[in-house]
């Protein structure tokens, strides 16, 4: 009760400026001593202005109404974002609980559906009034379906234990507000919710070398195993000198990757979803025309031979790159570690 009398409280000052006697009247006889108080004395400053001072509320006005009111928007919210950590998508979903204050989940779920990430917070109706508002500011009124976050940590979650990784136990005490676990992966809800058809199509030819940069895809981590398609390519190119022009390089790798089942396997699943999260993030941050662009390159890696696209090279040439840096990386630090032990 101490929380709807404190909300209460806060709320007399502007009853009081909108000269709301009718509301201030209902709370004339609160349970609550303070509200009791705040609000004869609101009365009798508006009966000094002159405001007429009705002698009852109305019968059908209730505290019940007010309350909802002075809480906000009172439905479950939802905002990803795939720039935090390369590669991965970060979620956060807002849930008002009865009464006052609501539970919010956020976390973040790797490339390979696994959770990396999950945390339960309590929020005020005040933080998250705020927090929706900062969100409005960035994103105006597109929204995430709440069910498809939901839908994706649950698949996460049983993705990560299948994996044979635990899963935070924050994330197994709000298993009940997730729902049933979906069938299988959910898809990107773009293409049955949002009308991007008046967007430019992807064009490999303009857009395969700025459109994977604009979605970040140079930062992303390796996400799959390029070590048998590298060898390949070692045997194909022999002892002759590494390419230096980027049409040999991209035809040797697509060489390389000819009749790949596993290279295949990762462009239907693991990168083409990545794709998918970040065009959902796009079109949040209302940037329709990239989004439509990474979905028709989602829609076609999820076809029948995604590594017969000659652009596929380009966009596995930045898995590649990562896969050097994280080399290149590891041998520094085994580097530092020789030197220390030299020392």
């Amino acid at each position: 009760m101490s929380g709807q009398a404190d909300k209460l409280l806060a709320s007399i000052p502007e009853l009081t400026t909108k000269r709301d006697a009718t509301s201030l009247v209902a709370l004339r006889d609160h349970d609550d001593k303070r509200v009791r108080k705040a609000s004869r004395k609101a009365l009798h400053t508006l009966k000094t202005r002159g405001v007429e001072i009705p002698d009852a509320a109305p019968a059908g006005w209730t505290v019940g109404n007010s309350l909802d009111e002075l809480r906000g928007e009172m439905t479950a919210i939802a905002i990803i974002d795939t720039r935090t950590i390369p590669g991965a998508v970060r979620f956060m979903l807002s849930e008002p609980d009865p009464g006052s204050g609501a539970t919010l989940l956020a976390g973040a779920i790797g490339p390979t559906d696994r959770i990396i990430d999950f945390s339960v917070y309590h929020q005020t109706d005040g933080q998250r009034t705020r927090m929706i508002r900062d969100w409005e500011r960035r994103v105006g009124d597109r929204r995430v379906p709440v069910a498809w976050v939901k839908a994706r940590v649950r698949f996460a979650r049983d993705a990560t234990i299948a994996a044979g990784f635990s899963v935070p136990r924050a994330l197994d005490q709000v298993l009940a507000r997730l729902g049933e676990a979906p069938d299988g992966r959910p898809a990107s809800f773009l293409s049955e919710t949002v009308d991007l058809s008046g967007e430019a199509a992807f064009d490999p030819d303009k857009d395969i070398d700025g459109l994977p940069k604009k979605a970040g895809v140079p930062n992303w981590p390796p996400m799959l195993d390029l070590e048998a398609t590298l060898g390949r390519a070692a045997e194909i190119h022999g002892d002759k000198p590494q390419p230096t022009e980027d049409d040999a390089r991209v035809e040797l790798l697509m060489k390389s990757i000819a009749g790949d089942d596993e290279v295949r396997d990762a462009l239907k699943g693991t990168l083409s979803e990545a794709l998918a999260d970040v065009a959902i993030h796009l079109w949040l941050e209302g940037e329709s025309e990239p989004a439509r662009k990474l979905s028709d390159m989602v829609e076609a890696l999820q076809g029948k031979a995604p590594e017969t696209n000659k652009w596929v090279a380009r966009l596995l040439g930045f898995q590649v790159a990562s896969l050097l840096r994280v080399v290149q990386q590891q041998q520094r630090q085994e580097q530092q570690r020789a030197a220390s032990r030299s020392a």
